[in-house]
């Protein structure tokens, strides 16, 4: 994956597969307290709803690049690149003054198939949103299957394998990663997809072997994966 320098934040590397968090990326973790988690910034309240299968704020599957430029215009710490899931581009959301966070935004042939949120800044109808905990998403959702990606795992999200929740026929995943200083798992980022279509999880794709399904609802890979 070919990625332009930035100077402002540093990259955080996955290890294997050539997986990376862009430079730019901001790995928010659950420090903040729940109550100041969100910060809707000049977006107004309808302006970030996520609705799965559907959008993430304003932004929709389907539009086009240019639509994505009205909404999220280029800054200098944004970062677009290429890879087997299409093209992606990075919003760094630096007007969320709470945790940062980042919209990765995934095209194929010009149209958006994928949004992957990871800032507080957007939240679903239930009021989740990145830093909330598993219980709170398992309360909301019912009938989630549950993955892992057994890439090497990134110190800056906890250094253990991140967890998907997921329900297909929505088009909605979250993602959990893992924070040592409390032992526990925190929601890292919330996908919307195309309801019943593949997504790509972390660069990946869900027909790599990295790509492991493990009992519903579960946080950590079966120790028969050898990666606990």
């Amino acid at each position: 994956m070919k990625l332009a320098a930035l100077l402002i934040v540093p990259a955080v590397l996955f290890a294997a597969a050539g997986i990376e968090l862009p430079p730019g990326s901001h790995a928010i973790h659950p420090e903040t307290p729940a109550s100041a988690q969100q910060d809707s910034g000049s977006f107004t309240s309808s302006a970030v709803l996520i609705e799965p299968g559907v959008s993430v704020g304003s932004l929709k599957l389907g539009d086009t690049r240019e639509r994505v430029q009205e909404l999220f215009p280029k800054k200098y710490e944004d970062q677009e690149w290429e890879n087997h899931c299409g093209t992606t581009f990075n919003w760094v959301d630096a007007e969320n003054k709470i945790r940062g966070g980042n919209l990765f935004i995934r095209f194929k042939k010009g149209k958006i198939f994928q949004i992957d949120s990871a800032t507080t800044r957007f939240h679903t109808a239930e009021d989740i949103a990145p830093l909330d905990s598993p219980e709170k998403v398992a309360s909301a959702y019912r009938d989630l299957k549950a993955f892992t990606l057994l890439t090497a795992p990134v110190a800056a999200l906890g250094d253990r394998p991140l967890i998907f929740w997921v329900d297909k026929k929505k088009g909605i995943a979250f993602t959990f990663a893992y924070y040592p200083a409390q032992h526990k798992r925190y929601l890292y980022q919330i996908t919307v997809f195309v309801p019943g279509k593949t997504f790509c999880p972390q660069e990946e794709t869900t027909d790599s072997p990295m790509w492991q399904e493990i009992r519903p609802y579960s946080l950590e890979p079966p120790a028969a994966m050898g990666v606990n």
